[in-house]
């Protein structure tokens, strides 16, 4: 008998599941055959319904004050996994703000449709074609790797180095006497591994600059979430057959995370930032934080990034600028487009037809996409930058590298964040959004089905 109820319970849960259309839900009634169109407009309702919730008299801490456009902020720096901030995050939401936070990021860093889709994959063991597309444009898996192996990965593995990242944490923070170390290690974690850099301490984490536990554990929750799942997936799948062999998109990606994290560790070595420790040890621990959580988007700091040189903000815009990689929680142009563009230009001068890296033909439609990206990254981040510039009366520089964090999703400041004017909260706030949401798949959400039929003219330009 208890059987048969549990077996009819389920079969009510599956009808359920079929009929009730998440998407359409999470896209406020609009469910187009436009992937690109349904993710811009799942962000958009994270961010609705965040600020909602920060606007709640109760979610403020008694004293604290707030305006719509800081929650509004809050918001979109939570939800793109960014952690810039206009206010004092800690100090002026409550628990339960905090909790709305922290779930925002959560949300945001598995991504729009993962978690209905993981639902959907273990009620019914099927997703719908459209969920498919929508998954498909959402995580760009290489060609040979199963979509549904994917997101069921994704989401388990999610929770299982967020469990493994709090009880380091939770240890640590007891050893050194924190207050509420559960709840710190929880929060902390998470922001780590989404690469969200929101923080329960003031300082972010510059009380523990020196520290090599909590800068290890973070640095390795970071590093998990910004390579990407597409590498975790792929290196699971060799330690447990030794006869698989790794991707090249992992390869590529593992390159460039090392080559990036030495380069930008010996330039903020080499050239002091006022006021930096004589201690060694302290000096390499805090260049290595500040490159890691740059190149990886997490957005913590471990000193006060305005003490910086210009040499090393100019590299750590770069960095930024260039972020993290495909299917992860970071943001940034993504390290395989740098890789596909070098190789472009390396062909191209060395007079080749096809482009190649390492020996790889790549195919073209993944260097056009490559191309295409980092000019429409580019025009915005100048755009964003000219905008900043009008509203602002920061320097160039810490403008720059503001719009750079916010667009690459980092969360770093020159500390310029708390200041800006409304105008310049609203810009950010909308980089952050397309930082998200992804330059060209906002571009093609904004696009209409209106082509024209009309055969195209060949023409010759010099160039």
């Amino acid at each position: 008998m208890m059987k048969e109820r549990s077996a009819g319970f389920r079969a009510l849960i599956k009808r359920l599941a079929l009929r009730v259309s998440m998407s359409r839900l999470m896209t406020f009634g609009c469910n187009s055959n436009i992937p690109e169109r349904n993710i811009a407009l799942g962000y958009l309702f994270y961010i609705l319904v965040g600020t909602v919730l920060l606007c709640l008299p109760w979610s403020v801490r008694a004293g604290a004050h707030a305006t719509v456009i800081d929650h509004i902020f809050t918001v979109t720096s939570a939800v793109s996994t960014t952690g810039l901030a206009t206010v004092d995050v800690p100090g002026t939401y409550s628990m339960f703000g905090l909790i709305v936070i922290l779930f925002l990021i959560q949300m945001g860093a598995i991504g729009y449709m993962t978690i209905s889709s993981f639902l959907m994959l273990h009620i019914t063991k099927k997703i719908s074609e459209r969920g498919s597309r929508v998954m498909g444009t959402a995580i760009p898996a290489p060609f040979g790797m199963n979509l549904s192996m994917l997101i069921d990965s994704v989401v388990k593995f999610t929770f299982l180095i967020e469990a493994i990242g709090f009880a380091a944490l939770w240890i640590t923070f007891g050893c050194l006497g924190v207050e509420t170390p559960a709840w710190n290690a929880i929060f902390i974690s998470i922001s780590s591994f989404c690469t969200a850099g929101f923080s329960t301490f003031p300082d972010s984490l510059c009380s523990f600059s020196g520290n090599v536990a909590v800068n290890l554990i973070v640095a390795a929750l970071s590093y998990s979430g910004a390579m990407g799942f597409i590498v975790m997936t792929d290196l699971k799948r060799k330690c447990l057959d030794r006869h698989h062999k790794v991707t090249f998109t992992t390869r590529v990606i593992l390159t460039i995370t090392f080559w990036m994290t030495v380069a930008g560790t010996a330039v903020l070595l080499i050239f002091p930032r006022q006021g930096e420790p004589a201690d060694l040890t302290t000096r390499f621990l805090e260049s290595f934080f500040q490159t890691m959580t740059a190149m990886t988007t997490v957005g913590f700091n471990t000193f006060d990034l305005s003490t910086l040189p210009a040499i090393s903000v100019l590299v750590m815009s770069v960095i930024m600028f260039v972020g993290a990689s495909p299917s992860g929680t970071g943001g940034g142009l993504k390290s395989t487009t740098l890789s596909a563009v070098y190789a472009f230009v390396t062909s191209m001068l060395r007079g080749r037809k096809n482009v190649t890296l390492r020996g790889n033909t790549l195919p073209f439609y993944r260097v056009n996409s490559a191309l295409t990206n980092i000019i429409v990254y580019g025009t915005v981040l100048l755009l964003g930058v000219l905008a900043l510039t009008v509203s602002e009366g920061f320097s160039f520089s810490a403008l720059l590298f503001e719009a750079t964090s916010a667009l690459g999703t980092v969360g770093i400041s020159l500390g310029i964040t708390p200041g800006l004017s409304v105008a310049g909260k609203i810009i950010i706030t909308l980089l952050m959004y397309i930082g998200r949401t992804g330059v060209l798949t906002l571009a093609a959400a904004l696009m209409t089905h209106a082509i024209s039929q009309t055969p195209a003219k060949t023409i010759d330009i010099a160039v």
